[in-house]
């Protein structure tokens, strides 16, 4: 945790950068007054191996931190005095490299934002005329309309010309990507069952591990499961894991049902309060009642009550997830008896990790003749899962986190 204290409340700006990590905190309209305490120095904290504080342009107070870990603010708030000054106060955790791309890339937004709120408040009081105009003056003698502080700049991120996609792809990262892999349903949630008896949870396993020794073997990627056996999990127990893995990428495979048997063919879901179509919006409420088979959980924290930090990084992330399907969509495009039905939006519980792209791909219909008979065959879920796996290396390399 880092506490600021003030004489008075401070304007903050939060910046993320890297190569060290570092976070940048800087206060408008601050000078330092700090007693005894050298100007930069070492940290024996959690986290935090380093501090440096100045004003790098008048009425700027800017605190760095340089940090052991890509660790992320995921709370930030502000408590009156109580014996002292004003209190700023941030909550740090290490999420991994992938969390940090994405805080610091939601951070730099908010800078933005609110750079351009200033520029925009001060362009409408410049053109603004008085009620009773002043006389004029003379150039030389007229005072220049200051500029806002503009945010510290990220670093430019690591954007990559696009490959070939090939799954070997040669990598000199020192650090694989971590994949998660969610093999939906499980145990005594069979999920969808088709006509010929045929359980969602198996076919959803067999992918999940054909994509894991697939991932694997291409020796850049660590694949990880939420299982690899027939049992069952709650759905944010699988985002749970996911982020103690500090994983990279989620991808929750399922198979689907709908009413209409004609009902056929891949869809790829990513997050969103507003459901695309109202078969997804039906989908996402059946996998939701999912976590109901298992009786309630009261000791889980509701990820929509997340503090507005979080919130902000989870529309960044919901921005990677989008880039993520496409590629999924661009993959799937020229599978043999696969038909794309395209990128579709709903609120998936088990796609709200705020900090990592998670994508839920919908592999047929099981309640479909021909798509439940080509998901039981191995060589079709194979050349499925090559192509899930094609796309996430291709991901990975443009848009995935610098290793």
């Amino acid at each position: 945790r880092v506490v600021i204290e003030t004489r008075n409340p401070a304007a903050t700006r939060l910046t993320l950068l890297r190569d060290p990590y570092r976070l940048g905190v800087d206060m408008t309209d601050t000078d330092w007054q700090v007693n005894g305490v050298a100007p930069r120095g070492a940290l024996a904290k959690p986290l935090a191996r380093a501090y440096r504080f100045g004003t790098p342009e008048p009425g700027v107070g800017r605190l760095v931190i340089e940090l052991d870990a890509p660790s992320i603010p995921v709370r930030r708030f502000a408590l009156p005095p109580d014996g002292g000054g004003h209190r700023f106060v941030l909550d740090l955790v290490d999420r991994g490299t992938t969390a940090f791309s994405v805080a610091a890339k939601a951070l730099a937004q908010e800078a933005a934002d609110q750079a351009a709120a200033s520029q925009t408040a001060v362009a409408q009081n410049a053109v603004t005329a008085p009620a009773n105009p002043a006389p004029a003056t003379d150039a030389s003698t007229t005072k220049p309309v200051p500029k806002p502080a503009t945010a510290p700049s990220a670093p430019a991120s690591d954007v990559k010309a696009k490959p070939a996609v090939t799954i070997a792809a040669p990598s000199s990262n020192p650090r694989k990507w971590v994949v998660f892999i969610d093999a939906g349903h499980g145990g005594k949630d069979p999920g969808a069952i088709g006509h010929s008896k045929t359980q969602e949870k198996h076919i959803t396993l067999a992918a999940a591990l054909e994509l894991a020794r697939q991932l694997g073997s291409t020796g850049i990627v660590e694949p990880v499961l939420s299982r690899d056996d027939d049992r069952y999990l709650r759905l944010r127990d699988r985002i749970r894991l996911a982020r103690e893995q500090s994983a990279d990428v989620f991808i929750s495979l399922h198979a689907d049902a709908a009413p209409s048997s004609k009902a056929y063919g891949m869809s790829v879901f990513t997050l969103s309060d507003t459901a695309s179509d109202k078969e997804a919006a039906l989908l996402a409420e059946r996998e939701n009642k999912a976590d109901l088979i298992g009786g309630p959980d009261l000791a889980v924290e509701d990820p929509d009550a997340a503090g507005e930090l979080l919130r902000m990084f989870q529309r960044e992330s919901m921005n990677q997830s989008t880039y993520l399907a496409s590629a999924i969509l661009k993959q799937i495009g020229d599978l043999p008896g696969g038909t794309k039905r395209g990128h579709r939006f709903a609120g998936f519980a088990v796609l709200k990790a705020p900090d990592m792209p998670s994508v839920l791909v919908e592999m047929g219909f099981v309640t479909n003749r021909r798509d439940e008979a080509n998901l039981k065959k191995e060589s079709y879920r194979r050349k499925v899962v090559e192509r899930l796996a094609r796309a996430i290396i291709a991901y990975l390399v443009e848009y995935g986190p610098r290793q």
